[in-house]
């Protein structure tokens, strides 16, 4: 009786799990069409509702934490989020984007980051020394360097210099470097010239 109903709960609940990545990727597709609009909070929702059917995976928790930015909540929440997303990252994994083709347009992008800018340089605030600022500079770095032109980062280059041995912060250094080109296998090669005779 008791291998009957296990069988039977086995089948039952098998599908679940294709049907919730499926309906997380369609959540996750639905928060870049928002976030392209400029509709921020209902972004953060579409990828918050993709993490609750894939919860732990790195790219949502990033695009996530994108969205609370630019919806202008809380440094710390933004920070949180993306620091997680590279934290979910598998090894050897880095995640490489181009922020002014997922947002709405490139003033979009510049906004959010004169927002935390002025966060972080606000003398009477939080923003300008502790937490605060590593919370700032840690939005900040991630904005510049996945801009597109990741070599100029001066949040990333004040980031290294406050924590020299920051995680975070060491891997957004790798993405300075262009992508690795793939290389054809030599081998390949030589064999189709001794083949040839």
């Amino acid at each position: 009786m008791r291998v009957t109903l296990f069988l039977l709960l086995a089948i039952l609940l098998a599908p679940v799990k294709p049907v919730a990545a499926a309906e997380a990727d369609e959540f996750f597709e639905l928060g870049l069409s928002y976030l392209r609009t400029a509709f921020y909070a209902d972004a953060r929702a579409a990828f918050a509702e993709s993490l609750v059917r894939a919860p732990g995976q790195a790219v949502p928790t990033a695009f996530a934490g994108i969205a609370v930015a630019a919806e202008g909540r809380d440094s710390r929440s933004c920070a949180y989020l993306l620091r997680l997303a590279y934290e979910r990252m598998p090894a050897r994994r880095s995640l490489r984007l181009d922020l002014r083709k997922v947002m709405r347009s490139d003033r979009d992008l510049r906004l959010i980051e004169k927002r935390f800018t002025r966060r972080m340089n606000d003398k009477k605030g939080r923003g300008s020394r502790g937490r605060g600022l590593i919370d700032n500079l840690t939005v900040l770095a991630f904005l510049q360097v996945q801009d597109g032109s990741p070599e100029t980062s001066p949040a990333l280059d004040r980031l290294l210099k406050t924590r020299p041995a920051d995680s975070f912060a060491l891997a957004l250094k790798k993405l300075r470097a262009p992508p690795p080109k793939k290389e054809k296998p030599k081998k390949e090669k030589d064999e189709s010239k001794k083949a040839k005779p």
